[in-house]
């Protein structure tokens, strides 16, 4: 028999220092995962570069910052300056419009005076009839006659009025007259303040002096006509007295009405934005149309004492040729 050739014994694995009999497990490769990978990795810091400072960067950044500031300045100047243009826009559009308001009501109040004088020297021509007299012409009241005027196209029959001032006020009161050039500012002060004021007040002392003429004529009135007095009551004392109040009436609403002319003379000439003093004298040249025409009033005195005379003569006699 041939020899069986013995089998070689299996490797035995190495023993582990310190473990007995363990079993051994193959070793199996993890596949490593790429955020796992990226998060293990050192991480590189980076920084910006520190620049070296020296002056001339000192300046150009400062340069940027006071550029900056002063754009914005400028910026908020311009948006002021707009604002404050369009203000002053506005503000002259309603003096303007304050200004046509006046033109018409001082036009009114022109025509108005020349009603009253007239009517005035009447009474003054018929009180000297009565003192004449002694007392014996038995005039009836002289009514005055009103001319048909129209005010912002309607019928006026009242008298002189004041001029419109609210606009200058309130701008007065919240200091936009400063947005005003000096020279219109000047013109439309010198309106207002000092010839509009002026006219205001002697027009309130011709109302003080009609005032006290209706008070006397109230004397000698019956009491269902107050306003209507009664020329044969009166005394040749009283009929001086009322005389005299009849001309201090007239003589104040003269007084008032040439200065009323200075204030249309002056809105005129600023209404059509000529300031200069040259051009308020053209403009006062140019009122001399309102100008006092006392020959007028006195043709027209005459011409209602006619239709009054004819209207107090007797009937003529039946058969009378």
């Amino acid at each position: 028999m041939s020899e069986i050739e013995p089998i070689p014994p299996e490797e035995e694995a190495p023993e582990v220092a310190g473990v007995a009999d363990a079993e051994v497990v193959p070793e199996v490769e993890t596949p490593e995962i790429p955020e796992i990978a990226k998060e293990n990795e050192a991480m590189i810091d980076v920084h910006v570069p520190h620049q070296t400072h020296t002056w001339k960067d000192f300046w150009i950044h400062l340069g940027t910052i006071t550029a900056g500031l002063l754009i914005a300045i400028s910026l908020e100047q311009s948006v002021e300056k707009l604002h404050h243009l369009r203000q002053r826009h506005e503000l002259e559009t309603s003096l303007r419009a304050e200004g046509d308001v006046n033109k018409e009501r001082a036009e009114v109040d022109l025509a108005r005076y020349d009603d009253e004088m007239t009517w005035l020297l009447g009474l003054h021509e018929d009180i000297g009839k009565m003192l004449a007299t002694g007392g014996n012409a038995n005039l009836p009241y002289r009514e005055i006659r009103l001319s048909p005027l129209v005010l912002q196209g309607n019928p006026y029959t009242g008298g002189p009025m004041a001029l419109m001032t609210a606009v200058w006020d309130t701008a007065n009161a919240d200091s936009r007259l400063a947005l005003l050039p000096d020279d219109e500012a000047h013109a439309y002060s010198l309106l207002y303040h000092i010839r509009e004021e002026r006219f205001d007040a002697l027009r309130l002392l011709a109302e003080d002096a009609m005032d006290r003429q209706a008070a006397f004529e109230g004397q000698f009135a019956d009491i269902g006509a107050p306003k209507t007095p009664v020329l044969a009551r009166m005394s040749a004392a009283d009929l001086k007295e009322y005389d005299a109040l009849a001309m201090q009436s007239f003589t104040a609403m003269r007084v008032a009405k040439v200065q009323l002319r200075i204030v249309y003379a002056s809105s005129e000439a600023v209404r059509q934005e000529l300031y200069d003093s040259a051009s308020l004298y053209r403009s006062g040249r140019e009122a001399h149309r309102f100008a006092d025409d006392y020959g007028k009033m006195a043709r027209e005195v005459e011409a209602e004492d006619a239709a009054r005379d004819k209207v107090a003569a007797p009937p003529a006699e039946k058969g009378a040729r």
